[in-house]
Formats: C-alpha cells, structure tokens, sequence
C-alpha cells in the first residue's frame, strides 16, 4: 500500500458548513454552558461564555446513529 502525503496545496483552509459565528450584540450567548467561541485571534475554542470571545457558536448536536457508533467503539 502507497499511501500519498498530502501537500500543502492538496489542502483547504477550512471546511464551512451550516453553522454561523454569532456576536453577543446580534444574540446574548447562553451563560454557564460550552459553547464554540472565537478568541480574538479567530481561533475557535470551546468553552464558557467570557468578556475576552469575540463571537460564539452552539456545538453541534450528535446524532443517535453517531452516538452508538461512539458506543460501539468502546466495548
């Protein structure tokens, strides 16, 4: 088997999808729960709301088949 190393021109930046960074201006994060947040650096970091997030993301709900596949590959 040859495996292929991947250059820096076969990879993205970043994959984007549905989700939607949001400021604590356009809608109050919900305090006292992780949360995705960007620091002011636009690294995306998970934790609790903070003064220092620039923006902030609900995480993504796990899907029922995913969480047995995650089951599955504890036993």
């Amino acid at each position: 088997m040859v495996r292929r190393r991947h250059t820096s021109k076969d990879m993205k930046d970043y994959l984007a999808g549905e989700a939607s960074w949001r400021t604590a201006q356009e809608q109050a994060p919900p305090l006292g729960v992780k949360l995705l947040l960007l620091n002011p650096g636009g690294t995306c970091v998970i934790g609790t709301w903070g003064d220092w997030a620039k923006a902030w993301a609900p995480l993504p709900k796990v899907p029922a088949h995913i969480k047995e596949l995650l089951l599955e590959k504890r036993i």
